[in-house]
């Protein structure tokens, strides 16, 4: 009772000296600079708290009926499927904040979540989506939720009387003013304002050999420098990144050419991309147009390749696209056109790597559906979410396949029969990945050696569609789009066997056919709510792909048909602060 008595007459003391303190001092205002609140002497936080929860439903991606669908994963955590071939709620959560200290440095610390959710996974650590044992496909489900994780990180520090930055970090970079080439990669590098002319030099790490378990030379590193002059209502940009690719040929377990993780062994890349783009304004008509060429070198791999094929075999690089986009304002209604085209690789026997089927030599996302082409995410088509399908995921047994005939590779084609007879393994993306433009997944491997980008049948896109804004905070657009290869050669040479017993006669360019259209509510500054949906039909080219894959589960041989209509639609619901 005594030690009871003393804990309170010292809690008392303690809380009367606070008490004394406080009001003798003047209370302080709280101080604002836009959603920053100051917290200290010149330092501003602002929080950063958003979440985007959706509901989404799939059918018949692959453009296929007669083949049991597959979700790409089973693991609540995998981004793959978020947007492509399951029906699903999930939710992409972030928290972080921005910190800034006077006026010259910068600060940004932001960490994200994105799971799928039901009853049972909001429980636990995601030892979910487990009703027993595997699935029909032979696969095992996921047993722990990883959490939130550092999504990026960045400091910038401008150094006072002068328009120098320094630039530490993992920021969402955007680079050109199409956007082609983005990502949160970490990087160093310095920013230069000048007003109305911005430069910058960075370097950016795009895989680390130490996820290997090497050192020395095992790594993809980009080095940019960009320009961008303002001479409004007119903005030109000038952009040149050089990427030394080793990381992809890195010496591991794995001998040979291994397409989904790490190319052929011994390989390596070095290449070019250079950019020139304008944006701007004419009367009421708004616009984009940029040109970009890659040039360079590659040699191909050095083991474990197939019989008769050189090791280190040289490779030149020249590849070249161009981007357009027009949208005319007209109020209430703004018509709108965009038109893509990329290089193709006709011939995979030669020694050139013509195609351009990406910016990097080995793909990654990009920022392009963002400014002024952001209403272009909801499109699979023009490649802002997802891609669908190959129809039934081109997967059967290839007669022909390596090393019997090095190129019949690309696009999973040349996997063999599955070991379950109701499997039919999925390919994340087939014609071309998220928020890419190119068809850069078709043909990468159909050059002896090398798993490259720059190897493609090319790209044809155009998009014709129409923006209404009816009313304050809603927006109705609609599109149709098209996609296709520019030349089907690669792809030919793969199949050759097929074509001349007479399965098809060729492979046609048509990819696909795509109609969309979504509806936005903006009820105000930090919430909204968005319903999209797209159908699409597959091209002839499509179908001819179809028609060389193995769709029976049993020893007889059946064609796919790909002529079953694809179904997206989702709900989201986004608040952010």
């Amino acid at each position: 009772m005594k030690r009871l008595v003393q804990i309170a007459l010292v809690s008392v003391f303690l809380l009367a000296v606070v008490s004394s303190a406080v009001a003798q001092q003047t209370l302080q205002p709280v101080v604002r600079l836009g959603n920053y609140i100051e917290v200290a002497n010149d330092v501003f936080m602002h929080i950063i708290a958003t979440a985007d929860m959706r509901f989404n439903t799939v059918e018949n991606l692959d453009f296929e009926k007669r083949v049991r669908d597959q979700a790409l994963s089973r693991s609540p955590t995998s981004t793959a499927q978020h947007e492509t071939e399951s029906d699903l709620f999930y939710a992409e959560m972030r928290f972080g904040a921005d910190f800034r200290y006077r006026k010259n440095f910068t600060f940004q610390l932001l960490f994200e979540n994105q799971s799928v959710f039901d009853g049972n996974l909001v429980d636990d650590r995601s030892n979910t989506s487990n009703p027993g044992g595997t699935d029909v496909f032979g696969r095992a489900a996921s047993t722990e939720n990883p959490g939130f994780r550092v999504e990026r990180f960045w400091a910038r520090y401008k150094f006072e009387g002068t328009p120098v930055a320094l630039f530490v970090g993992a920021q969402l970079k955007k680079v050109s003013q199409a956007g082609i080439f983005g990502n949160d990669d970490p990087g160093i590098g310095v920013e230069v304002d000048l007003g109305d002319l911005q430069l910058s030099a960075k370097a950016y790490i795009e895989r680390e050999s130490q996820r290997l378990g090497l050192q020395n030379d095992n790594d993809i590193i980009s080095y940019v420098f960009t320009a961008a002059y303002d001479w409004k209502p007119h903005r030109f940009g000038f952009d040149v990144a050089y990427f030394r690719d080793r990381f992809f040929g890195a010496d591991t377990q794995t001998v040979g050419c291994d397409r989904s993780n790490i190319g052929c062994t011994g390989q390596k890349s070095d290449s070019v991309w250079i950019d020139a783009s304008w944006t701007g304004r004419f009367g009421p008509v708004i616009g984009l147009l940029q040109g970009n060429v890659i040039l360079g070198t590659a040699d191909g791999g050095t083991a474990g390749l197939p019989a008769g094929v050189l090791t280190e075999r040289e490779y030149d690089i020249f590849a070249g696209s161009i981007i357009g986009y027009v949208e005319v304002d007209l109020g209430v209604v703004r018509p709108f056109l965009l038109g893509v085209y990329g290089s193709p690789d006709g011939d995979p026997r030669d020694r050139q790597l013509r195609g351009f089927g990406d910016v990097q030599p080995q793909g990654d996302s990009t920022q392009w559906a963002t400014g002024m082409l952001s209403h272009f995410d909801r499109s699979s088509a023009a490649g802002g979410r997802r891609d669908y399908s190959c129809p039934a995921r081109l997967r059967g047994v290839r007669t022909d396949a390596p090393p019997n005939n090095p190129y019949a590779v690309g696009a999973g084609i040349t996997d063999n029969a599955p070991s379950s007879p109701t499997a039919r393994a999925a390919t994340e993306e087939c014609y071309h990945r998220v928020s890419n433009l190119w068809n850069g997944q078709l043909g990468q491997t159909s050059h002896v050696g090398i798993v490259t980008t720059y190897s493609s049948p090319g790209t044809q896109l155009a998009s014709v569609g129409l923006k209404i804004l009816p009313l304050k905070g809603h927006e109705i657009t609609g599109w149709y789009t098209y996609r296709g290869t520019a030349h089907s050669g690669l792809l030919e040479t793969a199949f050759a066997p097929e074509i001349q017993a007479g399965v098809i006669r060729k492979i046609r360019r048509d990819l696909y056919h795509e109609i969309g259209a979504f509806w936005q509510w903006t009820l105000n500054p930090h919430f909204d709510i968005r319903l999209a949906g797209n159908v699409a039909i597959a091209g002839d080219g499509s179908r001819d792909l179809a028609h060389l894959a193995d769709c029976d589960p049993g020893p007889a041989r059946r064609t796919c048909q790909g002529e079953a209509t694809a179904l997206r639609a989702d709900a989201r619901f986004r608040a952010r602060f």
